[in-house]
């Protein structure tokens, strides 16, 4: 099943660059709530195609950050949050960090209590492509992150996707490469961030997956340890540097 996730996923997603752009009207900034069907995102074959997952009709939500200088003309980066609470909001405190560094922050917010992990990972493929109408993307920065272990498979299924080339795990990880030689040679290529801290549950599992990536010749793997405490989602500081480690695949 996941496996013909990532093939789809691929065609969906499509080439490397900047996305397409139509714009209907004034795009908007700051945050709001998107709104939209598979249908109006994909158009009504894929959509159909995805029906048992998706209704064609369902209207799906996501939580939305655009920076405030926004401009077509030097389009943003995205930034997939897969948040298992299903709320996906960004964290107020994380907008001046955000504004910084040109980067749209998405999280899909779930109509049901408990949606099933294939509809997570549907909903989070769709994320960038439900942004596209509207705004000019630098698909060269799409990056994805989550706040525990319950979304990493999520994770691990749009990295494979091979178009998201960065990814952030804290206060949950895991290494997983799905044991194929193609596919070591793909986290090679990308870049991760795991962060944790003294007072973090996941800290010794974190690290663990940290040293595997590391001991693979991943080496675009950074690990960033908070001597003192590390809270549910990462500080400003701690975003900081993770998201300037991700953008430094642009200058290879």
């Amino acid at each position: 099943m996941l496996l013909r996730i990532w093939w789809v996923a691929l065609l969906l997603i499509g080439a490397v660059g900047v996305s397409s752009y139509v714009q209907a009207q004034s795009p908007l900034t700051g945050m709001f709530r998107l709104t939209h069907t598979t249908a109006e995102i994909v158009g009504p074959q894929t959509a159909q195609a995805l029906s048992e997952v998706i209704a064609t009709d369902e209207e799906l939500q996501w939580q939305v950050y655009v920076p405030e200088h926004y401009d077509r003309q030097r389009p943003p980066g995205v930034f997939v949050f897969i948040d298992p609470n299903g709320w996906g909001g960004m964290p107020d405190e994380l907008r001046p960090i955000f504004d910084k560094h040109n980067l749209i922050w998405i999280g899909a917010r779930a109509n049901e209590r408990q949606p099933t992990e294939t509809k997570r990972i549907w909903m989070s493929i769709l994320a960038s492509k439900a942004l596209e109408g509207d705004y000019a993307i630098d698909l060269n920065r799409l990056y994805v992150g989550s706040s525990g272990s319950a979304a990493i498979t999520a994770i691990n299924v749009l990295m494979s996707a091979n178009q998201h080339s960065g990814a952030i795990f804290f206060r949950g990880s895991q290494y997983w490469h799905g044991g194929q030689p193609e596919s070591i040679d793909n986290l090679r290529r990308k870049y991760y961030v795991f962060i944790t801290g003294s007072n973090d549950d996941a800290k010794t599992e974190i690290r663990k997956d940290y040293e595997r990536y590391k001991r693979d010749d991943i080496e675009h793997a950074k690990l960033i340890f908070d001597m003192k405490s590390v809270g549910r989602n990462p500080s400003p500081d701690q975003m900081d540097e993770a998201i300037r480690h991700l953008d430094s695949h642009l200058m290879r």
